[in-house]
């Protein structure tokens, strides 16, 4: 399975849009990654039905009144993503925080962020870490970007990040 993974749009959603209609036949869905959950919405009622896609999100520090809950344990093809906007969790530039305790605690092994606005790809421990940028707002000298998760049974899971 094919998943693209985007993160903090800030209400700029065209390049997300772009980037589902031109991948829509080789994913399985999109997962937002916080910063801004109406984004999400928008794009889940846009394009959920006609491309029969997943949508999974969770919200960011910039999404205070959100009821969603702030992180999600996704069990899938035999492995366990924990997903999180990031910024309970201490993440900073590429650092990670306090995430591998909270991989560790969901038995993850993918964990998927944003916060930063900064791309990061690494694996940790046995533990894969994937933080796609920003699509609207990159920082430290990064470019807008987002990323893709291929996950499979029996196999480790992998992680691509591009540049917009």
């Amino acid at each position: 399975m094919r998943f693209l993974i985007i993160s903090d749009t800030h209400g700029r959603i065209d390049r997300a849009s772009d980037l589902i209609q031109r991948f829509h036949g080789s994913i399985d869905g999109v997962w937002h990654l916080g910063d801004n959950y109406r984004d999400f919405e928008l794009l889940q009622s846009r394009f959920a039905y006609p491309y029969r896609l997943a949508f999974q999100a969770v919200p960011g520090n910039c999404d205070q009144s959100c009821p969603a809950p702030q992180r999600r344990t996704i069990p899938i093809a035999g492995h366990k993503v924990f997903m999180t906007h990031g910024d309970m969790y201490g993440v900073f530039g590429t650092g990670i925080g306090t995430l591998p305790m909270a991989a560790k605690s969901a038995g993850a092994d993918v964990v998927l962020f944003g916060h930063t606005h900064v791309p990061l790809l690494e694996e940790k421990e046995g533990v894969l870490y994937l933080n796609p940028g920003s699509l609207s707002l990159p920082r430290g000298g990064s470019r807008p970007a987002y990323a893709f998760l291929d996950i499979e049974q029996g196999k480790a899971p992998q992680g691509t990040l591009v540049n917009y």
